[in-house]
């Protein structure tokens, strides 16, 4: 099927047309499903909240970790949470790819006028980040007030920013693990330990192993997108650079893993084939 011919705004409007008609289905979902959304943020509360009782738990016995007070630690914790909700609510194609392969559901893709990519961003919305994506936003907030964050229009907006980033490029590194699905039948054994590695990023990098700071710094940037912004927020004038730094390095990622995505594809052969 050849596409119609759009100038750049054209495209960009009938894209974001399509993306809105996927999530008005996800909404749907979430309605028609009454029962698993509710359970989905039960078990969001229950997740977060047993992390907050750990750190409670830590700071009754310990005034401050690594310099960080407890009201810091979860402020942390909670923009980390956000993001990576954020990034399972609206991201998770990485983790249906195999499962379309398998399925030749990536075959019909191929035939649309839309971007594979595209196509499968918008059908891999997942229900169970919903309890914690709202969880996450309300943990944030309540640490903010305690610190008594002075939020001004800008400060609101880099926040929102950086949790898309954090979402791009935790989405980047899981895609780069996923294109490996196209030489290899079943890469779930890798990704989701690259995923778990996000889980270190809820705390300060100040208390881990260089190494493993450097891993979740300039190899796999995870801590880029949730410790950083959220230390910038807290102490700027000891993070200024996370300011510029996390947007230029979710653009970089994301362009990485767009060129290795369109590399595997080139080579997918058809299940039919």
């Amino acid at each position: 099927m050849i596409p119609p011919k759009r100038n750049a705004l054209q495209q960009t409007a009938f894209l974001t047309g399509m993306y809105a008609q996927f999530l008005k289905v996800y909404f749907k979902t979430l309605v028609e499903y009454r029962a698993d959304t509710f359970i989905a943020l039960i078990a969001g509360i229950l997740a977060q909240g047993s992390t907050l009782v750990f750190l409670t738990v830590i700071f009754q016995r310990i005034p401050a970790l690594a310099d960080w007070n407890f009201y810091e630690l979860v402020f942390i914790f909670g923009l980390a949470a956000t993001a990576r909700a954020l990034n399972q609510t609206f991201f998770n194609a990485p983790f249906s790819l195999t499962g379309y392969i398998r399925r030749g559901r990536l075959d019909v893709m191929l035939v649309r006028p839309v971007g594979v990519l595209f196509q499968a961003i918008g059908y891999s919305q997942d229900l169970n980040g919903v309890g914690q994506l709202a969880t996450g936003m309300v943990i944030m907030t309540y640490a903010a007030s305690q610190l008594h964050l002075a939020w001004t229009p800008g400060s609101v907006l880099y926040a929102l920013i950086a949790l898309v980033c954090s979402a791009v490029i935790q989405f980047a590194v899981l895609l780069v693990i996923s294109v490996l699905t196209f030489w290899v039948h079943e890469v779930r054994s890798l990704i989701y330990p690259i995923n778990w590695l996000f889980d270190f990023t809820r705390y300060p990098m100040d208390i881990f192993h260089p190494a493993l700071r450097g891993l979740l710094t300039y190899v796999i940037p995870y801590a880029i997108g949730s410790f950083y912004p959220a230390a910038y927020l807290l102490r700027p004038d000891l993070y200024g650079w996370a300011l510029w730094g996390v947007p230029a390095t979710a653009v970089g990622v994301m362009l990485l893993a767009y060129a290795v995505w369109t590399y595997g594809l080139r080579t997918y052969s058809s299940v039919a084939g």
